[in-house]
């Protein structure tokens, strides 16, 4: 998953799908010596998806269980694995529809749950897992213009891949003198939008830039956040 930057994975036997291993499953795991098969792991199956089936509700459906990827079967009796479909695929194949009047600021969320460079990347972990965000913004308050800054973005992914896991068990065992913070690995400059972008462009804009949200800025100030699973409820309904 690290080497790949997979969140998720299929697991099947002989062929036949029979659950998915996602990343935070795999996060969970408290020792690197760990004998715990995908077995004990993998979440079973909520959503069976085949080539004949709905998109929309498909949409919803991987939305309302905060799933990027499903994989496609043959049928619902033949579980044998034909494909993938990933949100960005949707993203793509519902950018164009969207109503060119259809702005972020109609679909963006208000409450932001935001971090800052100091934290300790486990409790943003933490955070993460209690609010089901998969990236935070990066903030910074500056007190002359009086507003909340965006400096970075941290995502689920980027802690992944930084190698940087199980942190608070390695820390109480003396591995890290000093906790990893937020500014050794969140990305610089954050991607963002601005409230009268078009959903359309905003879509675009995740898919070439391959992040799956933007904080949006109204004179340098956070305002929202959009994502892709906002955009594809716009499009598809709740």
């Amino acid at each position: 998953m690290r080497s790949r930057g997979l969140r998720s994975l299929s697991v099947v036997d002989g062929g036949r799908l029979e659950g998915i291993l996602t990343s935070r499953d795999v996060m969970r795991v408290t020792s690197t010596r760990s004998n715990i098969s995908v077995a004990g792991l993998m979440l079973p199956l909520q959503l069976i998806v085949t080539p004949a089936d709905d998109l929309a509700r498909l949409s919803r459906g991987m939305v309302n269980l905060g799933l990027s990827d499903v994989p496609v079967v043959q049928s619902h009796a033949d579980r044998t694995v034909v494909g993938l479909v990933r949100l960005d695929d949707i993203l793509r194949k519902i950018a164009g529809a969207m109503k060119p009047s259809l702005t972020v600021s109609d679909i963006m969320t208000r409450e932001v749950v935001t971090c800052e460079a100091d934290n300790e990347i486990s409790s943003v972990w933490d955070v993460m897992e209690q609010t089901r965000c998969s990236g935070l913004p990066v903030t910074r308050h500056d007190r002359q213009k009086h507003r909340l800054e965006v400096i970075g973005m941290i995502t689920r992914s980027n802690i992944i891949r930084s190698g940087m896991t199980r942190l608070e068990e390695e820390s109480d065992k003396g591995r890290f003198r000093s906790p990893p913070r937020v500014r050794l690995i969140m990305r610089t400059p954050a991607i963002t939008a601005a409230p009268e972008m078009p959903v359309s462009e905003a879509i675009e804009l995740m898919l070439k830039r391959n992040v799956g949200r933007l904080p949006v800025l109204a004179r340098g100030e956070l305002v929202g956040i959009v994502s892709r699973s906002d955009a594809i409820k716009a499009a598809c309904g709740d």
